[in-house]
């Protein structure tokens, strides 16, 4: 990761994420640890894309997800006791939401390449289905 990356990344850290943090944890109604492979995200000479499209990729499919579970006081609780980890990596190279996202022992995980940015609501989508079944 050169120069452009890490500056690109450390402004997003600074500037942007602070607030997809506060609105996950506070629709899932708990201090949720979300782990963000920053390092993993940050792929060479795309220093240009992150700020449009890591919102779309990892950060505003989960805000959506849960604000559509969250509904009622049944998803919140449902949410809320299952859900206890939220990691976001891109280890893999996987560009869809069947590959790239899974759900195990209370972890969502998603670990997507920086491909298919506007493939959002299928993401959403993905996690609504997969939280539901699995909650």
């Amino acid at each position: 990761m050169g120069l452009a990356e890490r500056r690109a990344s450390k402004d997003f850290q600074d500037k942007t994420y602070p607030a997809f943090q506060a609105e996950i944890q506070k629709l899932a109604g708990a201090a949720v640890p979300l782990e963000v492979a920053w390092d993993q995200l940050a792929k060479d000479e795309s220093s240009h894309l992150y700020a449009e499209s890591w919102p779309e990729l990892y950060f505003k499919p989960v805000i959506e997800a849960l604000r559509q579970i969250t509904r009622d006081q049944m998803g919140k609780d449902a949410i809320k006791d299952g859900l206890k980890k939220i990691e976001i990596r891109n280890s893999k190279g996987a560009y869809s939401p069947h590959n790239a996202i899974s759900f195990e022992s209370g972890t969502l995980a998603i670990d997507h390449d920086l491909s298919n940015v506007g493939d959002t609501k299928d993401r959403t989508d993905f996690i609504v289905q997969i939280l539901e079944k699995n909650l």
